[in-house]
């Protein structure tokens, strides 16, 4: 990578080109960057992005090439609202601002060989503290962020009602086998609790008879129980990051009546 001045490094244009972002060079010698940016919404950032290639231009990037292994960044999650897939950075249309290292970062997306392409600038120590010229990480777009209706009507389902404890988890229900713990390490979901009138045992989900329906994520997730050796569990899906950033098929939780 090439050192150059300060000044030059200031003004020089990011992968966006017109969005300027204002740095200065602090006491200590360290570049920080403007990093109060209003937010302007880019839906086309909002999702999940992989990365793919490292380099030191966004012109040295050959879609269609094997993903580089071993990459430091491996993924970039951008959330509603200019939030970012970790509390230290935040977004606006066209820069990823990091609180910690306060750089504002550029990103530019461009479609490529029909697949969308992010490049972004790596700021790391080379930039702030060594004054050199970023290189560019290059993301390709996995998924945008899934939405399921929420608003269904509520419907009865006695069976459900009460408490159940989770006992596994599991890629199907067909893989679930009782007496045999599939998932080796402790489960997150610890319980499910079934209130009538499709209240849920937390106040940021409800349910009608199917499924559980989350406010804050806007899941829907399906609910089946099924009696198995004269037991009645509950197999219901795990709607994660990975359903609703990544487009994976969710996994499920199987839970037993308390």
């Amino acid at each position: 990578m090439v050192k150059i001045t300060v000044m030059a490094l200031l003004l020089a244009a990011g992968p966006a080109g017109g969005l300027e972002i204002k740095s200065s060079v602090n006491a200590q010698g360290r570049i920080v960057d403007d990093i109060d940016l209003p937010f302007v919404n880019d839906p086309a950032a909002l999702g999940s992005w992989r990365s793919v290639a490292f380099v030191d231009k966004s012109a040295d990037f050959r879609p269609g090439a094997p993903a580089a292994a071993d990459l430091y960044l491996k993924e970039l999650v951008f959330l509603p609202d200019g939030k970012g897939g970790n509390p230290w950075w935040t977004w606006t249309k066209g820069a990823v601002m990091h609180k910690g290292d306060r750089t504002a970062a550029r990103y530019e997306i461009k479609k490529l060989a029909g697949a969308e392409y992010m490049f972004f600038e790596w700021k790391s120590g080379d930039y702030t503290i060594r004054h050199m010229a970023p290189k560019y990480y290059v993301l390709k777009k996995e998924a945008g962020i899934r939405r399921d209706d929420i608003d269904l009507p509520f419907r009865d389902d006695p069976r459900v009602a009460g408490e159940w404890d989770s006992v596994d988890f599991v890629r199907t229900p067909a893989d679930f086998r009782p007496g045999v713990k599939a998932w080796k390490e402790d489960l997150y979901l610890k319980k499910l609790v079934f209130l009538p009138g499709g209240k849920g045992g937390d106040p940021w989900w409800t349910w009608t008879k199917g499924y559980v329906l989350h406010r804050g994520d806007r899941t829907a997730s399906g609910y089946e129980i099924k009696k198995i050796g004269g037991t009645e569990y509950m197999f219901f899906e795990w709607k994660s990051g990975d359903y609703v950033f990544r487009g994976r098929k969710p996994f499920y939780y199987v839970l037993k009546r308390k």
